[in-house]
C-alpha cells in the first residue's frame, strides 16, 4: 500500500486525526485578536517553561539502557531530542524578547 492510498484509509484518517490532535497548541493563546500582548508573552513563558521540562526529560531514555543494553542508542536518541526541544526553546526565547520590546514601546506610546 503506498503513502496517499494509506492516508485515504479509514486507518490512515484515524492515524493523522489522532497526531494532529497530540501534537498541536491551542492557537488562540497567541492570537492578537483574542488575547491581549502581555498574555500573549505570558503563554509563551509557559511554552518556553514546557519545552525546558521536555529538554530535561529527554534524558529519561538513557535509564532505559540499564536494562536493555545498548546505551550508545538510547544516548543518541536522547542527544536527538534535547536538539529538537533546543530548537523551540531558542525560538520562544528570541521571540518573547521581541514582543517584552514591543510591549514596552507600546505602552510608552499610551501613557503620552
Amino acid at each position: 500500500m503506498n503513502f496517499i492510498a494509506y492516508c485515504t484509509s479509514k486507518i490512515g484518517k484515524s492515524f493523522f486525526q489522532l497526531m494532529t490532535q497530540l501534537y498541536s497548541y491551542d492557537s488562540t493563546l497567541f492570537d492578537l485578536k483574542t488575547q491581549s500582548l502581555d498574555d500573549i508573552i505570558n503563554n509563551m513563558c509557559q511554552a518556553e517553561l514546557i519545552h525546558e521540562l521536555m529538554f530535561i526529560f529527554s534524558l529519561v531514555p538513557i535509564a532505559f539502557s540499564i536494562y536493555f543494553g545498548d546505551l550508545y542508542i538510547f544516548v543518541l536518541t536522547s542527544i536527538v531530542a534535547m536538539m529538537f526541544e533546543l530548537c523551540f526553546i531558542i525560538v520562544q526565547r528570541y521571540n518573547r524578547e521581541r514582543l517584552v520590546k514591543l510591549n514596552t514601546k507600546l505602552k510608552r506610546r499610551r501613557s503620552r
